[in-house]
């Protein structure tokens, strides 16, 4: 006998949950399959367990750009007790969401999922039948296929380690890798970074990502640019990592952080007549996929969005929405803000710098030299660094930014970029001073 559900979800992260108890709560019995932790990877192996890391390494960096004036101080990290308070304060929530869900009607079935018809789903030899079905597996850190790949790790177990050693070899130079030598480094470890090409931050405003890159240098971080890794091997009590070239390198730990893949195969869509490629599973402008009654949202789509939290979330909104019956258009983006936590950081939305110049009859390009404002000077970030992007209606269409504050300064921009304010709109918004929000207005002017 088979238990059948409205709908049901594969994957209990931010593109499932988010849909599933609002659906469940409008009377829809609801189902979440799950083979890990309730919240998957945003929760327990990326932005929340990054950003806990990431907070006593931010105020080291703020608190090292006020030397010059006058602050002196010294601090040591202790790496054991950090993780400690991560693990505290994250390790709770799959268990209170997973309550919460529960609460709320959807019922948890926990394994791994595979179609066996366009219906139905079977996990560990039961079989669920539901008249919709909801992919939201995400992605997985990316192989390398080399010799002793067994011997890395990836920023899943990065995130948990409870010391780390006096050497770090990380393969790759996208954000995941750019924040993890961040943290690293000002935690006390010797950090290198193995690039196959060399660019850093594909995807980013890539003379920032340049700066960034040397600021790192200054820090102690080394990069080896296009260096392809060949094999990795037992040294000692470490590991040595070699390259094409002849580079080797040992440290007491590698780190894989060469990309994220979609997790498709254990699915086996092709038993549900789900089209997909190397890039995720292929869907409509409603979310729909080649099968009309399976939808997916989140990382695991072949999307040109960014594939962060806050997308998966817009996702399961919508789609939430329109299988209520609420929404029947068409899924529209907005523009959607995206940030590398390195130190500094690096964050942009909407037109990006490269877009713009290469329609240079379309937008206008302004930089803006932050570190010259007093407020930017005052906290002693000399190269805070500000690119915005008008139309030709000198509307705010995109923005760039270099500066620790980056996170602040889009979030503060993304507004107006995504509601399409005007000069006068923005004149009418009284910010508390001082505050970068202030200094909005001005940013209309021609």
């Amino acid at each position: 006998m088979m238990t059948a559900f409205d709908i049901l979800f594969i994957g209990s992260g931010q593109g499932a949950w988010n849909a599933a108890l609002p659906l469940s709560m409008s009377g829809k019995k609801v189902a979440i399959i799950e083979r890990d932790k309730i919240l998957g990877v945003c929760t327990n192996y990326g932005c929340n367990p990054k950003i806990i890391l990431d907070g006593p390494i931010k105020l080291m960096e703020d608190a090292e750009l006020l030397e010059t004036a006058g602050l002196q101080s010294e601090f040591k990290l202790d790496w054991g007790k950090l993780m400690e308070h991560k693990n505290k304060i994250l390790g709770e929530l799959p268990k209170t969401m997973e309550a919460n869900l529960k609460k709320a009607g959807i019922e948890i079935i926990r394994g791994e999922a595979r179609f066996t018809d366009e219906h139905t789903v079977e996990v560990a030899g039961t079989s669920y039948t539901a008249e919709t079905i909801v992919i939201a597996t995400g992605q997985r850190p990316a192989e390398l296929n080399i010799p002793g790949e067994e011997l890395l790790i990836t920023s899943n177990e990065f995130l948990y380690l409870p010391e780390l050693p006096e050497d770090i070899v990380l393969i790759g130079a996208g954000y995941v890798a750019m924040e993890l030598a961040s943290i690293a480094s000002r935690a006390g470890s010797r950090v290198h970074i193995v690039q196959v090409s060399d660019r850093v931050l594909n995807g980013f405003h890539q003379p920032y990502a340049r700066q960034l890159t040397e600021k790192m240098k200054q820090d102690g971080i080394q990069f080896h640019f296009n260096e392809k890794v060949t094999a990795v091997q037992q040294a000692g009590s470490g590991l040595e990592l070699q390259t094409e070239s002849g580079l080797k390198l040992q440290a007491g730990l590698i780190v894989n952080a060469t990309g994220r893949i979609p997790n498709v195969e254990p699915l086996q869509l092709e038993a549900a007549g789900v089209m997909y490629n190397k890039r995720g599973i292929e869907v409509n402008e409603y979310l729909q996929t080649s099968t009309s009654h399976i939808y997916a949202t989140g990382d695991i789509l072949d999307k040109k969005q960014p594939r962060l939290t806050p997308t998966a979330v817009f996702e399961a909104k919508y789609l939430a929405g329109k299988l209520l019956g609420k929404v029947n258009e068409p899924i529209q983006y907005p523009p959607i803000a995206t940030i590398a936590f390195t130190a500094p950081r690096i964050a942009q939305v909407g037109i990006t710098v490269e877009e713009a110049e290469a329609h240079g009859d379309q937008y206008k390009v302004q930089p803006m030299e932050l570190g010259k404002q007093w407020d930017f000077a005052g906290r002693g970030e000399a190269n805070a660094h500000l690119t915005l992007i008008h139309d030709t209606d000198n509307k705010l269409v995109g923005a760039t930014a270099y500066s620790q504050e980056a996170l602040e300064i889009i979030n503060s921009l993304t507004p107006f970029i995504t509601l399409g304010l005007t000069a006068e709109d923005a004149a009418k918004i009284v910010y508390a001073f001082p505050s970068f929000e202030t200094m909005i207005p001005r940013y209309f002017q021609s």
